[in-house]
């Protein structure tokens, strides 16, 4: 995603202190963009930020235009840091009425239109009644009020916004992704590795479980929360676990830990014991950031992964690689499974 220290200033006439003509006229001027009625950002920072900041960017200036916007779906993953593989294309809201849903588009030309989420019909209720249940004080959904991530005020403030809580956003959201998509979240929050790092209690996504309205939703959920594994330490490993999977071939084991012949211990990403076959995702060290990352330049850190994969081979193991770009061609990994001898799975595996 996006650089920790990267972070847009919103202006609006509260924070900066200003009249509304004032803002008008930066805007006119070219100084400020428009996000929101209300809601500027200096145009020189927009052009700069990355995609993934304009859209926190976009979200946070929904919150502050309407404040009783409560954010959902992939922009409240994006809010809580649960790592996501592509840009949400629209902020996501919630719907305050089944009349109220459907998209808008955007204020800035390229900016993101906002979509309004309407609700199922949640078990033993009516469908009529779903927003009744879905704001019920003592049984309802909620929201809490978080910091949109890389967004500030012009006075440096955070920007709060309402955001659903993470389990039921989860249960809500996971079943519309794709398969590696949803594996990439699953997999974050079980480990602790997004912004809030506090892990899911099972009675907390129980409590929700009856929003998952059809059978292709509760199928979904299941086999995505089943199937992620908090060992999984990268967005690269979730996906790459997924297609393992979907080519037909027998699950690795994470992590796992190999004792070289000078008696050191490496900690690998997969692991087919079976067959000693070690697996390993290059995502782990980009070699064009090498010197931000581990203090050393490129060609040190290329000679200190191929050190390391000799003394793998050292211990009679079979070491087959892969990178991101690989992962968008599963024909590509397949092979070069098959090419080092991974087991396929047994039938009814």
């Amino acid at each position: 995603m996006s650089d920790a220290n990267e972070r847009l200033a919103l202006v609006t006439q509260e924070s900066a202190r200003t009249s509304r003509t004032t803002l008008m006229r930066r805007a006119q001027r070219g100084e400020l963009l428009r996000l929101r009625p209300g809601v500027y950002v200096g145009a020189r920072d927009w052009r700069s930020a990355k995609p993934w900041v304009r859209h926190l960017g976009f979200a946070a200036a929904v919150s502050l235009h309407h404040r009783q916007a409560v954010l959902c779906g992939e922009t409240a993953l994006a809010v809580y840091g649960v790592p996501l593989l592509a840009v949400p294309t629209a902020v996501d809201i919630r719907a305050s009425s089944k009349s109220a849903v459907g998209c808008r588009g955007p204020c800035v030309p390229g900016g993101l239109p906002i979509k309004r989420h309407g609700l199922g019909k949640p078990h033993g209720a009516e469908y009529d009644r779903a927003w009744e249940v879905y704001r019920d004080p003592q049984t309802g959904v909620g929201t809490l009020q978080l910091p949109v991530p890389h967004v500030v005020d012009v006075a440096g403030d955070p920007v709060l916004a309402s955001v659903e809580p993470l389990p039921f956003v989860l249960m809500n959201t996971v079943p519309r992704l794709s398969r590696q998509a949803a594996v990439v979240a699953l997999d974050a929050v079980q480990g602790g590795r997004y912004a809030y790092g506090q892990l899911i209690a099972p009675q907390e996504f129980m409590a929700f479980e009856r929003w998952l309205r059809t059978e292709k939703s509760q199928a979904a959920w299941k086999w995505a929360d089943q199937f992620a594994d908090q060992r999984s330490e990268s967005p690269g490993e979730s996906r790459s676990r997924v297609i393992i999977h979907e080519l037909g071939f027998e699950a690795p084991e994470l992590q796992h830990r190999v004792q070289l012949p000078n008696g050191d211990w490496l900690r690998c990403d997969f692991s087919w014991e079976r067959g000693r076959i070690i697996g390993e995702f290059d995502g782990r060290i980009k070699y064009d950031d090498a010197r931000r990352l581990s203090g050393t330049d490129d060609r040190s850190v290329y000679w200190a992964q191929v050190r390391r994969e000799e003394a793998i081979r050292d211990t009679g193991r079979r070491v087959v690689r892969w990178g991101w770009e690989d992962l968008d061609t599963p024909s590509v990994i397949e092979r070069k499974l098959l090419r080092e001898g991974v087991p396929r799975r047994r039938r009814g595996d």
